[in-house]
């Protein structure tokens, strides 16, 4: 267990700052880029606290799954897959996101070392 301390915060927020437009990132590929691997749901709660001056794209963390965030977070889920869809994140017909082609960083090539390099 760790603390969900000022570090944690800034590393976690470093982490999404860095998401391009028109990718999407996981809770739980954030919280490992961050040094807290297996912490999905503490970055979660994270994102839950941005506030609005940060100016954040919050809007492209979701969940494995490539589901949005539920109604209450970032403006609700129809918000948050309008300013996905101008950034050209395509959706599936179920509503979710295709996450071989939008998610980020792209997995670790086999040998090699991630794209994105802490």
């Amino acid at each position: 267990m760790f603390d969900m301390d000022e570090q944690f915060y800034e590393r976690v927020y470093a982490r999404v700052a860095e998401i391009p437009s028109g990718r999407v990132c996981t809770y739980g590929k954030i919280a490992e880029l961050a040094g807290y691997a297996g912490a999905s749901r503490e970055v979660g709660i994270a994102m839950s606290r941005v506030q609005n001056g940060m100016n954040l794209p919050c809007h492209r963390v979701v969940n494995r799954k490539g589901t949005l965030a539920p109604d209450y977070a970032f403006g609700g889920r129809e918000q948050q897959r309008v300013l996905l869809e101008q950034e050209g994140v395509g959706f599936l017909q179920d509503g979710s996101i295709d996450m071989k082609k939008y998610q980020w960083p792209d997995e670790q090539p086999p040998g090699g070392q991630l794209a994105f390099d802490m």
